[in-house]
């Protein structure tokens, strides 16, 4: 009988437990919504002229702060060697676990950049139209589309931006264990002589999984800067090497933090 007791206590609170993620799930999209709204005015205006597109990143990251703060996922971010994000420019990479990625990569790199992602998300309410005008849409099926959205690249470059480049291609099913990196960021890289800078999200699968359940949960959302990763002395040839040091340098946090296991 205790037994019994004991697996039907196990039972309740698992369903509490469920349904307390469901709730703050459904409290961080409203604080997305809302806070989008709010700033919309400022969006509105900052997106619709190029010279005002700097200002409209910084009001994407006072989005993102917004949205953390008020779902309490708060944010610690470790810098693991001085970086000079203000007057040198990256193709940023991290791994890609969730939606908080985007928040979250606003939050940890102060500077200016701009993300670089499939063209289907043009198309996605709220977002798509920050690909449609100071982000870089590709289409990677499409050679033509894959130049032109290096040539931006190489534009937003020349102007003192970053670059943010996920290696992986988007989220993995098999997340928070990322799979293997494609090579377009780092043919960029190459080409453009722009170092890499690897980050590491640690926590952003448990706190808000891509799963398809939309559940949350609040927490600490910590982020590692890696050092960077000159490319001035590779060559094409080197380049499956280096994406390997990148994902290396990327997973050993996981690992170390029990997020992921050792192959």
């Amino acid at each position: 009988m205790e037994y019994i007791k004991y697996l039907r206590t196990l039972a309740t609170m698992k369903y509490i437990t469920i349904a307390f993620k469901q709730l703050w799930g459904v409290w961080f999209y409203i604080n997305l919504v809302f806070w989008f709204f709010i700033l919309f005015p400022i969006f509105y205006v900052t997106l619709s002229y190029e010279k005002l597109y700097p200002w409209a990143h910084r009001t994407r990251r006072i989005w993102g702060g917004l949205i953390q703060i008020f779902s309490l996922q708060l944010w610690r971010v470790k810098y693991t060697s001085p970086i000079d994000l203000k007057n040198k420019n990256y193709i940023l990479c991290s791994n890609h676990t969730s939606y908080l990625d985007i928040p979250m990569m606003c939050l940890t790199i102060p500077g200016y950049f701009n993300f670089m992602g499939k063209a289907e998300l043009t198309k996605i309410p709220l977002f798509g139209r920050f690909f449609r005008t100071i982000d870089i849409a590709v289409n990677r099926k499409s050679i033509r589309d894959s130049y032109r959205a290096f040539k931006l690249a190489k534009e937003h470059i020349a102007t003192g931006a970053s670059i943010v480049i996920f290696p992986e291609g988007g989220i993995p099913e098999s997340a928070p264990t990322m799979r293997k990196f494609k090579a377009g960021a780092f043919k960029i890289a190459l080409q453009l002589g722009v170092p890499v800078l690897p980050i590491t999200f640690i926590d952003n699968w448990h706190l808000l999984p891509d799963d398809g359940k939309y559940r949350a949960k609040p927490g600490i959302a910590r982020a590692i800067v890696h050092e960077p990763m000159e490319v001035l002395q590779l060559t094409e040839e080197d380049l499956e090497a280096f994406a390997e040091k990148i994902y290396n340098t990327i997973n050993g946090p996981l690992l170390e933090n029990g997020m992921v296991k050792s192959e």
